[in-house]
């Protein structure tokens, strides 16, 4: 649907971005003089041909389901933890009578990585447009093989607010899956926890994160902002990270750092500020939607699951740079 392993499993791979016919352009291909080097370099898991392919049947499909607003589709096309937000947001779309206009990808560029053991995952990056209006940057996606013979699954889509650095590629134009956070200024596996922590605790400046659209203006003064009218309004809100989900991969960068995509799920609890009060989610919200009353709802107390999605630039230790979150979404997912 596309609006918009906790250990890092990135042993095998391949890099595409999902939705999209559009033109196909191969990152770092080899260069004629290059026969020797690519004679010793290791073999990509999927080829650019195959991964095109993968992208523009996801697409066609997805856009089908689309249409349809039919999730009984996406467990063909996609998998988690992308599978899990569509599923919602579909849920979501069907409850507010809110159509999905088709998605259509250009420029389309694949990273892929090598290795045998599984799951093999590209990477694809394009400019995508839904219903004729251009997304506000680039689109990365992950596809993921869970074993031979498998079909590509798409696990992740996310937008990019800003400048992403860029994919290492060797001289064949493979890219390197990263297994272990062994140099990186943080763990991947730590980030959910260490951004929670940022904007829960006001931590903008003092930690290990640098200024960003979606975690400053979007995640911290959206939570911010939430909290201060829901006290207006005689509720409180506390969030809690639940689980940290443990499909996570990730791809090394031109400067050793890392480009990550990590998941986690947090819990919205809101209670009145009065023993005797009650609280209400707001008519045509995405968590009243949810909840399946779309026209909103009141009880004395509402508990809300949030799957949350990232691609996060991690720098090496030794290079001084801060985490910077690249691109940001997240979706309800269950509502009670």
């Amino acid at each position: 649907m596309n609006r918009r392993r906790r250990r890092l499993r990135l042993q095998a791979a391949a890099a595409t971005i999902l939705l999209g016919l559009g033109g196909t352009a191969g990152c770092g291909t080899a260069r004629s003089g290059d026969t020797a080097a690519q004679a010793s370099a290791p073999e990509a898991v999927i080829s650019q041909a195959d991964a095109s392919a993968a992208v523009s049947r996801y697409d066609d499909a997805n856009n089908q389901v689309n249409g349809a607003l039919d999730s009984t589709g996406l467990p063909g096309i996609e998998t988690e933890p992308l599978l899990t937000a569509d599923v919602a947001w579909m849920r979501i779309s069907k409850e507010l009578n809110q159509a999905v206009a088709p998605i259509s990808d250009q420029g389309i560029t694949i990273h892929a990585t090598a290795g045998s053991a599984y799951p093999h995952w590209f990477l694809a990056v394009s400019s995508r447009a839904q219903g004729g209006m251009p997304f506000p940057g680039p689109t990365y996606r992950v596809f993921v093989q869970a074993g031979p013979g498998a079909p590509y699954l798409a696990a992740y889509s996310l937008t990019a607010s800003g400048p992403v650095p860029k994919v290492a590629v060797d001289a064949a134009g493979t890219a390197t899956a990263v297994a272990s956070p062994d140099g990186l200024l943080t763990p991947p596996d730590s980030l959910a926890a260490e951004i929670l922590a940022h904007y829960q605790q006001n931590l903008a400046g003092k930690d290990k994160f640098s200024y960003s659209t979606p975690l400053d203006d979007n995640l911290s003064n959206g939570f911010a902002a939430g909290t201060k009218a829901l006290s207006g309004r005689g509720t409180t809100l506390s969030r809690a990270l639940t689980r940290t989900l443990p499909e996570t991969y990730a791809l090394r960068t031109e400067d050793g750092g890392v480009l990550a995509f990590t998941s986690d799920v947090v819990t919205d609890t809101l209670t009145p500020v009065q023993a005797d009060g009650t609280v209400s989610l707001g008519p045509k919200s995405s968590d009243a939607a949810q909840l399946g009353k779309p026209g909103g709802a009141t009880a004395s107390r509402f508990t809300i699951s949030r799957l949350q999605m990232f691609l996060t630039y991690v720098p090496t230790a030794a290079s001084g740079s801060k985490v910077q979150v690249i691109g940001y979404n997240e979706v309800p997912t269950a509502v009670s």
